[in-house]
């Protein structure tokens, strides 16, 4: 009764769901197939119903069979050509299919502990069972069936005969002491689908099979995608502005750490004739003993010199640390000591800065006791010999500065390189995603389309010839796997109603109904 009553609800759904059109050579058909499985998979009969408006009809199909199931007009058959003209409001007539090839080649395994089995043989059994489905395209169909029509897949598992059902990816659910397990299997996929289970005195209704095309109102609001990847792309070129700025900075750093290099070569320079005049400065101490009285009228041009000295070497580290672009305060004697501190990297300067100023001092406390002349003549050959100590460590150190500028200005030169790198690779990327929503929608598209099949025209499955067809749709069932019943050799014939007479058609109807 559940079949007959499944029958009758699709033949309700076909009555109300095609509009009446008038009459035409090729007047709008719908196709219902009907396919007859062995418990393997294999074909046996092929069925179509084939439901046309009333009016007269031209049909195209290869049949060995044909039925009138609604009128007894008769079916005028030309070879592949079907003609009738109809006087019901909506016909249908049955078609048996020459062919017995479907757009999906499906397969069905046994197994019993195991081993495999076949379908007859598995009724009754007990164990392990494992069921293995396969679901292939078949290449000698038209592949729009299988590009574009999902199958609904639906095994009932009686939990009297069957424990510890498993099944991944399947839905289930309860159904008056059995499990429905269902599987969909969308357009232009194939399946591999294995269900597990304890049975015992195994039997199981058919495997159904409906195949239909999809068509669901799915409303993608594709805004929501895109506007968040509109921010991004908008990001993505203000990060390609900010590289640009970056770039020209790293250029601007280079540019700056050559005028470096180059005030520090002529700083080395300098203090190299420096000490050409330190040189000197300490042969003319020898003689400073003989010309003390002559040096005693001089005190205050050597004091003034000493101070001159002393101001030009600031003027000169000054100058130096100015053009190295360092924001400090103007270095004296009298807060060079207090600044310089807080910069290691400037400790070298400070020791320079320490040996002038203690110079100078020294020299004025030379000129201020000039009166002790003697112990002031040795003092000043020892604030020489200091002196020469203190200008070989402010060359030494003026000489490592000037390495470690040479590597700052590699790793300066590197960074340039790799930010002009890095300009390019946001530029290529400002470019790729410069129509990304555009990208993102049709991502969104082929999503869609991998779910519901692209939007190809609905053709026929019976004949290429018939080009107005609104819906074709599959119903198709294996064989039940049970043990056989002896039948009562008094068993009375039964009189078939029209609803059994129908199922009869389909391949559908049993005895015991």
């Amino acid at each position: 009764m559940k079949k007959i009553a499944a029958v009758l609800l699709i033949i309700f759904c076909l009555e109300f769901s095609v509009p009446v059109y008038a009459s035409d050579i090729m007047p709008k058909k719908e196709e219902v197939v009907y396919g007859l499985l062995n418990t393997d998979g294999n074909v046996k009969n092929i069925y179509v119903v084939n439901i046309f408006e009333k009016g007269k009809i031209i049909d195209y199909g290869n049949y060995s069979k044909l039925t009138n199931m609604t009128t007894s007009d008769k079916l005028n058959v030309n070879g592949d050509k079907i003609s009738v003209n109809a006087t019901a409001k909506k016909l249908y007539y049955q078609g048996n299919l020459i062919s017995k090839e479907l757009p999906w080649n499906i397969s069905l395994k046994y197994f019993i502990n195991g081993k495999e089995i076949s379908g007859k043989e598995l009724a009754g059994k007990n164990g392990a069972l494992k069921i293995m489905i396969s679901v292939k395209q078949n290449t000698k169909v038209n592949s729009t069936f299988f590009n574009n029509y999902a199958l609904q897949i639906s095994i009932l598992l009686d939990t009297k005969l069957c424990d510890n059902i498993k099944a991944d990816n399947a839905t289930i659910i309860d159904a008056g002491g059995k499990k429905q397990i269902t599987y969909i299997v969308l357009p232009g996929k194939g399946a591999d689908i294995s269900i597990t289970a304890d049975v015992h005195d195994f039997e199981m209704d058919s495997v159904t099979i409906n195949g239909i095309r999809l068509y669901l109102d799915m409303k993608i609001d594709k805004d929501k995608f895109t506007k968040d990847i509109s921010k991004l792309s908008d990001a993505i070129k203000k990060l390609d502005d900010g590289s640009g700025n970056l770039l020209y900075g790293a250029n601007q750093l280079s540019s700056g750490i050559k005028e470096y290099m180059e005030g520090l070569k002529a700083y080395n320079e300098g203090l190299s004739e420096f000490d050409y005049g330190r040189s000197k400065l300490s042969i003319g101490a020898d003689n400073l003993k003989n010309g003390l009285s002559e040096l005693l009228k001089q005190n205050d041009s050597l004091e003034k010199g000493a101070f001159a000295m002393q101001q030009y070497v600031f003027d000169t580290i000054n100058l130096k640390l100015s053009e190295k672009g360092l924001k400090l305060p103007a270095l004296t004697p009298e807060n060079y000591s207090t600044v310089l501190p807080d910069i290691p990297e400037l400790s070298t300067v400070k020791k320079q800065l320490d040996s002038i100023v203690e110079y100078t001092k020294g020299l004025k406390e030379y000129m201020n006791g000039v009166s002790k002349l003697e112990r002031g003549a040795f003092d000043l050959s020892m604030g020489l010999s200091q002196l020469n100590e203190y200008s070989s460590k402010i060359s030494s150190a003026s000489e490592k500065l000037y390495n470690s500028m040479l590597e700052i200005n590699m790793a300066a030169k590197k960074l340039q390189n790799g930010i002009t790198s890095y300009k390019k690779g946001t530029a290529d990327l400002r470019v790729k995603t410069s129509n990304i929503d555009g990208e993102i929608n049709k991502i969104i598209d082929e999503m869609i389309d991998d779910v519901l099949g692209s939007n190809d025209k609905t053709v026929s499955f019976v004949s290429e010839k018939n080009t107005n067809v609104s819906s074709v749709q599959f119903v198709l069932k294996t064989d039940d796997i049970k043990l056989s019943k002896p039948k009562s050799i008094y068993e009375k014939p039964k009189t078939l109603s029209f609803y059994q007479k129908l199922l009869k058609l389909f391949g559908l109807y049993k005895a015991d109904y």
